[in-house]
């Protein structure tokens, strides 16, 4: 059975993830009048560099088991996001948004593509999450998933839903922690188009590959609580917040 207070925390994810995504846009729009088109570009600038062209890229490594080793594999995996999401927001701006250089253009992207982020991996996978616990409360889940899904998989899935309910919690913390994150490596690399100084690429994509660090560590083993992982995601969205309010007056210049 999954319990309560586990269906609860997955309510609590979403319903949190949703409100601070369209509450940023909602008031970003109101105060500084921020476009829908930077936030368009943003979103399917995730979804064409971080969905597609990024998962290809994967579904090749991992077929020919480029890395066999967990640790090499996370650092990659963090390098490979960096460089498709950080190289996606730098042709973007050299491109269909080269007259949009403003510091609320700046929001408005990362609005966009750390909004898109936070549906598709965490208000999507919750909503899944809820429809497999309605199935395995209701007794049907085998019946119902069995046949489509591989054993292993289906008993991982279970292991998962009936697993501590903080985990679910930690959903929407991570999603709203990233999406601060995802708006403040898009003024990094803005700024770099903006004054032409392509070395801010770089800095991004180093700096997008730490933040995937935390996640890393707990996957491969080494932070055996997911709080220690959050911990450190929480420093990250302090210090994106810190410059993106910052950043406003190198835009002014």
């Amino acid at each position: 059975m999954v319990s309560n207070m586990s269906i609860a925390n997955m309510i609590i994810s979403l319903v949190a993830t949703l409100a601070v995504v369209i509450g940023s846009f909602i008031y970003f729009n109101k105060k500084e009048k921020i476009t829908i088109k930077p936030v368009l570009i943003g979103a399917g600038t995730f979804i064409l560099f971080s969905q597609v062209l990024e998962k290809i890229l994967h579904f090749v490594v991992i077929n020919n088991k480029v890395f066999t080793n967990p640790l090499a594999f996370a650092i990659y995996g963090a390098l490979a996001a960096g460089i498709f999401e950080e190289c996606g927001r730098f042709i973007a701006f050299k491109t269909v948004l080269k007259n949009k250089h403003q510091w609320k253009d700046g929001i408005a992207f990362g609005i966009g593509q750390g909004g898109i982020e936070a549906i598709l991996i965490g208000v999507l996978s919750v909503i899944n999450y809820l429809v497999m616990s309605n199935f395995i409360n209701a007794g049907t889940f085998d019946q119902t998933i069995g046949a489509a899904v591989p054993a292993e998989s289906l008993a991982q899935l279970k292991t998962i839903l009936t697993g501590p309910s903080s985990m679910f919690l930690a959903i929407g913390i991570e999603r709203i922690f990233a999406f601060a994150m995802q708006i403040g490596l898009t003024m990094v690399v803005l700024y770099g188009v903006r004054y032409k100084k392509n070395l801010y690429l770089l800095l991004a994509i180093i700096l997008h590959a730490l933040m995937d660090v935390p996640a890393a560590l707990y996957q491969t083993g080494f932070f055996k609580n997911v709080w220690w992982a959050e911990l450190v995601f929480f420093v990250y969205a302090i210090i994106a917040v810190i410059y993106i309010r910052k950043s406003r007056k190198s835009f002014e210049a």
